[in-house]
Order: structure tokens, then sequence, then C-alpha cells
């Protein structure tokens, strides 16, 4: 459904993806909306239960899919590292990719499927965090200053890693638990996207 819905924004917006991710920052806060209503009409008890999975905690893993996880990453991730190359181009912009030879379409759809299922393994393994690939992306642009993807996947990745054990180590030694990373990730990513709304406008 992620990759049908995704797939028919992107070419509404003609692949804006700053359109895209305002869309989804939309679609969040509807389903926020819906847990808001949740809280209203719940059991307390059971409520807290299920807040378990809204939130995501690197503190309590789904231990018991961690092999099964780390198998389809590996799989994954050898499927899609031949269209790193394919990325370069695309990132040319959709006519100077379908020039050069490329299946535009079908590539972004595979591509958005291959985003979704990388997306579903992190959520069940800790649950939801948005922004946080958002951030990690365009970090790793900013800092290597190149469209390689080769180059920018590996940095994205240790980007992501450095986010996610410093916000822990605050979590655990300045909050004490109390506050869960996701908190952070999302107002520090909500920043951050208004800032490339605004960049992107003035580039415009």
């Amino acid at each position: 459904m992620a990759t049908i819905i995704y797939s028919y924004l992107f070419r509404v917006t003609k692949f804006n993806v700053l359109y895209v991710l305002l869309a989804g920052t939309v679609m969040a806060t509807f389903f926020l909306s819906l847990q808001s209503t949740m809280v209203r009409i719940m059991d307390p008890n059971e409520y807290e239960t299920l807040l378990a999975t809204f939130v995501a905690s690197f503190n309590h893993v789904n231990a018991d899919i961690l092999g099964i996880a780390f198998i389809l990453v590996v799989f994954l991730t050898l499927f899609y590292k031949k269209e790193l190359e394919v990325l370069d181009v695309i990132a040319l912009g959709k006519e100077q990719a379908i020039n050069l030879g490329v299946d535009y379409d079908r590539v972004i759809s595979k591509l958005l499927l291959g985003v979704t299922l990388f997306i579903a393994i992190a959520t069940a393994l800790v649950g939801p965090i948005s922004f946080l690939g958002l951030i990690i992306a365009n970090l790793a642009r900013q800092i290597l200053k190149t469209y390689k993807h080769s180059y920018l996947t590996l940095a994205a990745a240790l980007v992501g890693m450095i986010v996610l054990v410093c916000g822990q180590l605050i979590v655990e030694r300045i909050f004490d638990l109390a506050i869960p990373i996701s908190v952070f990730v999302n107002i520090a990513g909500g920043i951050y996207f208004l800032y490339l709304l605004l960049a992107n406008k003035g580039n415009q």
C-alpha cells in the first residue's frame, strides 16, 4: 500500500520529494489524531500496551525476529546494490534519465518497494521513527558533497548509527529513559524538514 500511495504521489507532484514528504507528514498527523481518539475511548492499561507499538524504543528490540530481519536486510542490500549506479543517472532528472535509457517509472517503483521493505523491517524491530531517513539522507549529501550513491548509502548508514547512538546516550544519561528517542528525532526532523522546505523555496 505504501508503494502504491507514494508512487501515485510522486506522479501527481511531478517527482518533487519535498511535496511527497509533506504529504507523508500530513498522513502521520492524521494517524496521530486517531491515536488521540484511542486515548479517550480505550482502557488506560490497554492503551499503554498499544502505545508501546506506536513509539520506537531501542530498549525493547523485538529479538524474536532479529535473525530474520538480518537475513532480509542482507538479501535486500545485495539485491539493490546494482541499482546504485542507476540512482546516479536518475538524480540527473526524469527526462535526462529516460534519454540515457533508464526505464524511469519501473525503477522508481522498484526502489520505492525496497525502501518500504527496509522501513517495515526497522519498524518491526523497534517501532516507527518519523523523519530519521530524511535527516540522515540529507546530512550524508551535505557532508560528502557528491551524487555518487555508492558513497552516499554508506555515509547515510554511518550517520544514522551515529545519530541513534548519540540520541540513545542522551536518553539514558540525561533523561533517565523518561523520554523515548523517537521524540528527539521527530523534533529535530520536523525542524530540519521546515528548513529544507524554506531552502528549496529560495532556490526556485
